[in-house]
């Protein structure tokens, strides 16, 4: 029987609107459409995701032939792994934006 949820946090887009507007020196509050938006646009290119991203959760989930998922704590390494790798990857060029159309 799987584990019961936790009580609801706020949404993911909430989070990263918070983290977009701190980042951007603001408050949520000073336009939270815009931060909402921003976050939305933030997340749809993880909809697709690289293929680093790929190796790097398939790396956590299949460290062990045997394991098998079957708890939350699962996944959420697998996430985390893929996202921290997303974020390395962004910080290795050296400040430049990726163009998004550009072909990988």
């Amino acid at each position: 029987m799987p584990n019961p949820r936790p009580a609801r946090s706020a949404p993911m887009v909430d989070r990263i609107a918070q983290a977009l507007a701190a980042a951007d020196g603001q408050a949520i509050d000073a336009d939270p459409q815009r931060y909402r938006r921003l976050a939305i646009a933030s997340l749809k290119p993880l909809a697709v995701p690289t293929e680093a991203m790929i190796d790097a959760a398939h790396q956590v989930v299949w460290f062990d032939a045997k394991w098998a998922i079957d708890s939350r704590r699962d996944f959420r390494r697998a996430v985390r792994a893929m996202i921290t790798h997303a974020i390395a990857e962004a910080q290795t060029t050296d400040g430049d934006c990726p163009d998004p159309a550009a072909p990988r």
